[in-house]
Order: structure tokens, then sequence, then C-alpha cells
């Protein structure tokens, strides 16, 4: 463990080398241990570990539980690289067979019955994540703020885009409004790269890049609403996120971690596009509009990931 979680600057090779003795000395996992349950919390993409997963359910060695995210390789491969789905397939087979399933939403848990496995009995329960990752105290309303940020990683699915061209809108009309983008840029985005090059200079722009927990702290204690109008998402961390730390959000429809949540707290638009995304920025400017959904958000109950984990270890319990 000390080797795989240590901060060295080490290449990957060294520590393979190091790991290796350890494997080697490693003793098989006891028969009755097995019985006892076997979890696998990541997606992989190792063939192997499918066919490993699949000799355990077919011969009864062990009573096997997974935790499944979201099938858009799948379901949206044109937001992947190339050619790259048809590698995935095995994980899906495995799945397939697997009991024991639970699921980090009710719309990743849809997929799953009417797209996958087709068995309503075979589907397990939706635990939704927790959003209180960011750790700030639930914010008050201050008029004097006029920041907007987006927290996420800047791909084509994202829409990262059309928020800057939306700002970018909002400069031209000479609109007392600020905007601060963080997260790093995936290679596939393409309209981003120039905007963001062309905005260097606007004095009412920060783009952090990749930042520290503690730079997102810091900006969202300046922020008056997040931005995240995400095309497809298996959760949506960032609006969750967002509204446990008592934010409200303009958000794209059908994202699950806010389907999952009572109304309140955001503006969700059915069309994202500069024009739709611009014309909420202006609701938002206006402190009326504004101090009413920061009331919405501070009614709102966000799950934490302590009730996360309490849910998943009772189902776990419940199935071992």
């Amino acid at each position: 463990m000390e080797i795989l979680t240590r901060n060295e600057n080490r290449s990957m090779e060294d520590d393979k080398e190091q790991l290796l003795m350890h494997l080697h000395k490693g003793t098989p996992i006891p028969t009755d241990s097995l019985r006892a349950g076997l979890h696998n919390p990541e997606v992989f993409y190792d063939p192997r570990r499918a066919e490993a997963y699949l000799s355990l359910c077919r011969k009864g060695a062990a009573s096997v539980s997974w935790l499944v995210y979201d099938f858009l390789p799948y379901l949206r491969p044109q937001d992947y690289e190339a050619r790259k789905t048809h590698q995935l397939m095995h994980y899906l087979r495995a799945l397939r067979e697997i009991p024991h399933t639970a699921f980090i939403s009710e719309a990743t848990r849809r997929d799953y019955v009417h797209r996958v496995i087709r068995d309503v009995g075979r589907a397990g329960p939706a635990i939704p994540l927790g959003g209180d990752s960011v750790a700030i105290p639930p914010q008050k309303f201050a008029p004097q703020s006029r920041m907007f940020t987006y927290v996420g990683t800047i791909e084509p699915r994202k829409n990262v885009a059309d928020i800057l061209e939306a700002f970018e809108t909002l400069w031209r009309r000479d609109i007392d409004v600020e905007l601060t983008v963080i997260g790093r840029i995936d290679g596939r985005s393409t309209r981003e790269p120039e905007i963001l090059k062309r905005l260097k200079t606007e004095s009412r722009f920060k783009y952090l890049g990749h930042a520290s927990d503690d730079a997102i702290r810091q900006t969202l204690q300046s922020t008056r609403a997040t931005l995240f109008v995400s095309s497809m998402e298996g959760f949506g961390i960032p609006p969750f996120e967002s509204l446990a730390s008592g934010i409200p959000v303009i958000a794209s429809a059908n994202l699950p971690s806010l389907d999952m949540l009572p109304n309140g707290g955001r503006i969700i638009l059915d069309e994202i596009s500069p024009k739709a995304i611009a014309s909420a920025v202006l609701q938002l400017l206006d402190d009326q509009f504004a101090e009413r959904l920061w009331g919405e958000v501070a009614q709102l109950r966000i799950p934490t990931w302590d009730g996360f984990v309490q849910r998943f270890a009772s189902w776990l319990h419940s199935v071992g």
C-alpha cells in the first residue's frame, strides 16, 4: 500500500519492480473469505480481470458484487476516443453475470435494466454519492459578488465553449459579471483552446486549469452561482457539490445527481446554447431572484459521503 500511494517522483517501472517481490510471495485468498464476499468498486479495462470474475461467478466460488457508475462509453461512444468502446465490451459481458449490483444513480440503474440485463429483478439499489467533499460551510448570499464558476474537465460533452461564448456576449454588452473556469483541457476539445486564447486579456475572466482543492474552495466562497451544462453525465458531481456548499447552479437537464433531489436552487436549461446560458446568468444577476434561489438551496438536504458509505455497507452485508 505504501508503494501504491506514495507521492515520490518515481517512474511506474520502479513501482512495478518493487511490487513484484510482494506479488511473488502472495498467497491465494482462502475459499471461506471468497464465499463471504468479493466486491469490485472500479471500472477496469483488462479482459483478464473480466474472465477472472466470470470464472468466480460460474463456479460459485464467491459472492460477487459490483458498484456500477455509468454506461457512457457504450451509450455515448461519440464522446470517447474513436474505436475505443469495443475494447471495453468485456466489462459489459462480465457485468451481465454479476449477481449483485448497486448503482450511483437511478439513471444508471435504468440503463442497466433496460439496456444491459433486461431483468428488473437483477438490479440492486441506487445509492447516491456524497456532495460534501468540498468541505466548506454553507455559503451565504452576497449581492456584491458577480462571479460565476465552472468546475470540471474541459471536453466536448461538457459544453464549456458555450459557457465562454455566453460570457463573451455579456461582456460585449458591458454587463458587470465575472467568470472563473477550473479544469484541465481534454485533448479532444477543439473549440475551447481558441476561445481561452482570445480571453487572455479579459480582466473579468480567470482560467485556473487543474486547481488544488484549496483553490476550488476559495473560488466557491466568492461565487454567486456555478455552471454545469454537460450533455451527458453518469452522475454530475460538481453541481451536487455546489448545492451542498449552499450555492445555486445553472445546469443542463437530465443530470442524474440533480434528478435525485427535490426542485429548487437551480436554473435548468432545456437547451444548451450561449444564448440560453447568457439568459440564465442575467436572471441570476438580479439580486431578488438570486436571493430566492439561495434560499431554496438552503432548504435542500444533499446526500453525504458518510451516508453513502453507511448505505453501501448495509447493502453489501445484505447480499454477502
